[in-house]
């Protein structure tokens, strides 16, 4: 299986899980992990209770998880620069929202951002 196949099926099976109406925005956060040949970055989902354009920090107001929250990204998908892996997966989840039911589950929010956990998050969708 693909990452691309991997990644589509741990994305239907979270949003298949009950979403709270609390959840105004979704995030898709970013993070390393300790350096391995094989896994350099992993990926999480979150639901977030507020949703701010001016305020960069809307994502910190975590209302939702998923019970499988992460996901590896193998470094033969992502590369081992994170520039590199964070446009390579915007462009996955921009992909996955022609996806049905999971991009129309995911649009129902107000907005679905991608970014590094220590960094600015990229809008990629907004009602």
């Amino acid at each position: 299986m693909t990452f691309e196949e991997n990644f589509r099926t741990w994305l239907a099976r979270a949003l298949s899980e009950p979403v709270p109406a609390s959840v105004s925005a979704y995030a898709f956060n970013l993070f390393e992990y300790p350096e391995t040949p094989e896994v350099k970055f992993g990926i999480e989902l979150i639901g977030a209770g507020s949703f701010d354009l001016a305020h960069a920090e809307w994502a910190c107001d975590e209302v939702w998880e998923p019970a499988e929250r992460r996901l590896e990204i193998p470094t033969s998908y992502s590369s081992r620069e994170w520039e590199e892996c964070q446009r390579r997966l915007y462009s996955l989840v921009l992909s996955c929202l022609d996806f049905q039911p999971g991009g129309a589950i995911l649009k129902r929010k107000q907005a679905i951002g991608l970014g590094f956990v220590d960094g600015e998050l990229q809008l990629i969708w907004q009602k």
